[in-house]
């Protein structure tokens, strides 16, 4: 009986020539962050999860000051492998990433955000939407087994450390291009 989610949402429907002349989320900036010496890879643990939903092979940049904000910059990569298990599921011979999935890709790299703020216990427990809070998405473009590598861009926008509560901006590209931007999205842990 209790509201989980109400939104506005606007489709379009594309050629399969327009589809390869993707041209991605317009005038996206991304934020910037120096690279780590050496990708750390993603976290293991019980409360992290594993192949097949894994959506991130590591961290290669973690700023706990940096951003666009201040708070926190981090960047997931992931290596395109033309076998994963989504594109045989979706869909019936035009094969993507489910966006579904870059959503996911975000929450798990700023799951690493939050394990760094208020230690793995707070990552125990994932709501994985904070209720009451507006967020936009935005997808102009798709992940494709042709495709190479997928990185997730994350800014920090707040920290309610009462709440266990973070809202960040997310960007997720393909091969250099952003395809995803995602703004004002907050997951509560703990």
């Amino acid at each position: 009986g209790n509201l989980v989610y109400e939104g506005t949402t606007v489709f379009g429907f594309f050629s399969k020539e327009a589809l390869s002349q993707q041209v991605g989320v317009r005038g996206a900036k991304l934020p910037t962050g120096a690279s780590l010496s050496e990708m750390l890879p993603y976290p293991d643990g019980p409360s992290y999860p594993v192949a097949p939903i894994l959506m991130v092979d590591g961290i290669e940049a973690f700023d706990p000051t940096g951003g666009d904000y201040g708070l926190g910059y981090l960047r997931g990569l992931k290596r395109v492998n033309p076998k994963e298990w989504f594109f045989d599921a979706h869909f019936y011979q035009d094969p993507v990433m489910p966006g579904s999935l870059g959503l996911e890709a975000f929450i798990q790299v700023l799951k690493v955000a939050a394990t760094e703020r208020w230690g793995s216990g707070a990552c125990q427990k994932l709501e994985s939407l904070a209720v009451g809070n507006e967020h936009e998405w935005i997808y102009r473009g798709q992940l494709i087994p042709a495709n190479k590598e997928m990185r997730v861009d994350v800014s920090v926008k707040s920290y309610d450390d009462s709440k266990s509560q973070i809202v960040a901006d997310g960007y997720l590209s393909v091969d250099g291009k952003c395809v995803y931007q995602i703004k004002n999205f907050a997951l509560k842990f703990g």
